[in-house]
């Protein structure tokens, strides 16, 4: 099978080959080549392979390419999970039907959506049967009219195919539930939009799915693989890898808030318009108890935010936590209402008259149940390795508390359920690789033998590329002497390139006080500006942005990834200091400690690898293309007078650097 991938991949990307012959201005790349014969042969040889390909190597056709073959030849499917949106419309919309056109043989592709995407008909026709009386507002009610009338002309019966996306509340009550599924005795299976989605997966050679949704299916699979989101499947492409360890973190984690137990309990009965389950099926006694559940669900939560006040933690702000190390530091008074509730709902499953009102309570009885052991745990401390922890945020009237439960390492169960499952993973991105090598991702993914290729990038970084160290900066360590002195040089390099430029800050609070100092002279220069958090949304800031060639564009940690800005209008990247992580987020305090405790060192083992992964996207922003150039200004001094400065410049491509005054 290797030998006749090669020839494929040969005749396919080779100059003058079957997408040279149909993409205008194609480059035949060494790299991308090498990429798509080292997938090639990790995917035949069923082995794990990790590849860094810089900017510009054309990742997707050197791992979709070897995907194809494979598929069609093994005849079994292949999963490509993305972390980002654009990256999967790039796949779905562009980059799989152009090969669906150029290669030599037909395939199918797919794009995999969450269950909860899909409308349920049943749902719908209860909804409109039993509780459509209820709704307080027209909106409301004008709302269902328009899904009601949407559902008979579509047919993928997803909500993106809705021109406007639909109100929360109602989209809620009418979607496609794991725990609300009739499946094969539903009347409206034969028409079920979430099994045709299924059926269509099965038959697919690939299919492309977002990280979210590829580890919620492999949790899933953990404990009843019956009910797995996706089909059995044996080869996995991973783009956007570096997301793996915290996508994984998110989906292995618990979290329970106030909010979600007022939406629990307002869907058995909402005061406010009188509407809910307990409504429709008439018990006043467990009305009752329902209105008990959130004068004790009150006193639970009330009595954890006088936790945090006798901590000190009075001033909430964006982001804020609070770890908690004791078990039992409050009482739970919910325990109680929801076993009552429990018992009351299990009665109701065994009364019901019909498989769709047994269904509907039972899909409520097990929602009961889940939020009595997440409380549980979230009180009692009972999963072991796992830090506990409460972000708290105050908003105008209502107060949102957030008790969470975060493993400290999943490099275990990535070791077991993942890479111990599935034959062969490509795991692919511009940045994986520290100091030039795999060490520190393969730790923290929990992978030990596997292939592995740093592919580079088709780019000349020594022309294209200039990084700028100003000579004598203070050490950003030392406060206001820094922030002014970081001010001097911003404004020295914006004006060198009069704007077109992105200065990255690793705080709001940094980034807030230079831009106030800045904005003055840049109106002197006619400059215009963007800040994010200033009231555009990313992607708005990002279009204004490219159409003013001379703009500067203020940004903290989104915008040191996934943005690509090609061209004229970004020609400087300002890097304010490297991006460490400040060890007092309770995860991160964890995973310190962890190392550490196994006589570790925590700042090289993590803290560094982690700056070096970060500073290496922010990098990535200036070159896009062949044609793109630039300058890289880094304004933190460690890169030069610290021992692991070298390790941040060794990790970049080879560039002319320049010491600046």
């Amino acid at each position: 099978m290797k030998n006749k991938h090669l020839i494929n991949l040969k005749q396919i990307l080779r100059p003058g080959g079957a997408i040279a012959q149909h993409l205008n201005g194609y480059e035949f790349r060494p790299q991308q080549l090498q990429m798509a014969e080292a997938v090639a042969d990790a995917l035949g040889a069923n082995e794990h392979l990790i590849v860094e390909a810089g900017t510009g190597v054309g990742k997707s056709f050197a791992y979709l390419i070897p995907a194809i073959c494979l598929a069609l030849e093994t005849e079994q499917t292949v999963v490509i999970s993305t972390n980002t949106i654009s990256l999967q419309e790039q796949l779905i919309k562009k980059d799989i039907p152009f090969l669906q056109e150029v290669l030599p043989f037909p395939f199918t592709a797919v794009l995999a959506k969450g269950r909860s995407n899909y409308l349920s008909r049943r749902r719908l026709q209860s909804l409109l049967t039993y509780e459509q009386g209820l709704f307080e507002t027209l909106e409301e009610v004008e709302e269902l009219d328009r899904i009601a009338q949407w559902v008979e002309n579509t047919d993928d019966g997803s909500k993106a195919d809705l021109e406007q996306q639909p109100m929360f509340e109602i989209w809620n009550k009418v979607a496609s539930d794991r725990d609300n599924c009739l499946r094969q005795k539903c009347p409206t299976y034969e028409t079920c939009f979430y099994f045709k989605a299924r059926k269509e997966m099965n038959e697919a050679n690939l299919i492309v799915v977002n990280h979210h949704l590829l580890f919620s299916d492999l949790e899933i699979r953990k404990s009843n693989p019956k009910s797995a989101i996706l089909p059995n499947y044996n080869y996995l492409i991973i783009d956007e890898a570096q997301h793996i360890e915290p996508t994984a973190t998110a989906h292995a984690s618990i979290e329970l808030s106030n909010s979600r137990v007022k939406w629990f309990l307002d869907s058995l009965y909402n005061p406010k318009g009188s509407r809910g389950l307990l409504v429709r099926f008439g018990d006043s006694r467990m009305v009752n108890l329902v209105g008990e559940a959130r004068e004790h669900a009150d006193l639970l939560f009330g009595s954890i935010l006088d936790w945090l006040d006798a901590k000190g933690a009075k001033d909430w702000g964006r982001g804020a936590t609070q770890r908690v190390d004791q078990n039992n530091f409050v009482n739970n008074t919910l325990e109680m209402p929801l076993i009552q509730l429990h018992q009351g709902l299990k009665k109701m499953v065994q009364g019901a008259q019909t498989d769709d009102d047994q269904q509907e309570i039972s899909a409520h009885l097990h929602r009961c149940h889940q939020l009595s052991e997440d409380l549980d745990l979230m009180i009692d401390h009972t999963h072991a390795d796992y830090v506990y922890w409460i972000n708290s945020s105050r908003r105008s009237r209502f107060n949102r508390i957030t008790l969470n439960a975060t493993p400290v390492n999943v490099s275990q169960g990535l070791e077991e359920h993942l890479f111990g499952e599935i034959d062969s993973i490509i795991m692919t991105s511009a940045t994986l690789a520290t100091n030039r090598n795999f060490s520190y991702f393969k730790q923290r993914v929990g992978l030990s033998d596997c292939r592995e290729l740093i592919a580079g990038s088709p780019f000349d970084y020594l022309k294209q590329v200039e990084i700028h160290i100003p000579k004598q900066m203070p050490d950003p360590r030392s406060g206001d002497e820094y922030t002014q002195a970081a001010i001097t040089q911003i404004k020295h390099y914006l004006k060198m390139t009069h704007g077109k430029a992105f200065v990255l800050f690793t705080s709001y609070r940094m980034m807030d006080e230079v831009y106030e100092e800045i904005i003055p002279y840049l109106e002197q220069l006619e400059i215009a500006s963007f800040k994010q958090g200033g009231g555009l949304s990313r992607s708005a800031m990002l279009n204004a942005f490219r159409r003013d060639t001379n703009s500067v564009l203020f940004g903290t940690s989104s915008f040191w990834e996934g943005v690509d800005v090609q061209g004229e209008s970004l020609s400087n990247v300002i890097i304010t200091r490297l991006p460490f992580e400040v060890p007092t987020h309770p995860v991160i305090e964890a995973r310190v400690k962890q190392i550490e405790e196994r006589g570790g060192n925590s700042f090289m083992e993590f803290s560094l690898p982690e700056a070096i992964i970060r500073f290496k996207q922010g990098f990535g922003r200036l070159i896009r293309t062949t044609t793109d150039t630039g300058i890289i200004v880094i304004l933190d001094a460690r890169i030069k007078t610290k021992f692991y400065g070298k390790q941040f410049l060794n990790s970049l491509p080879q560039c002319k650097m320049i010491t600046g005054k």
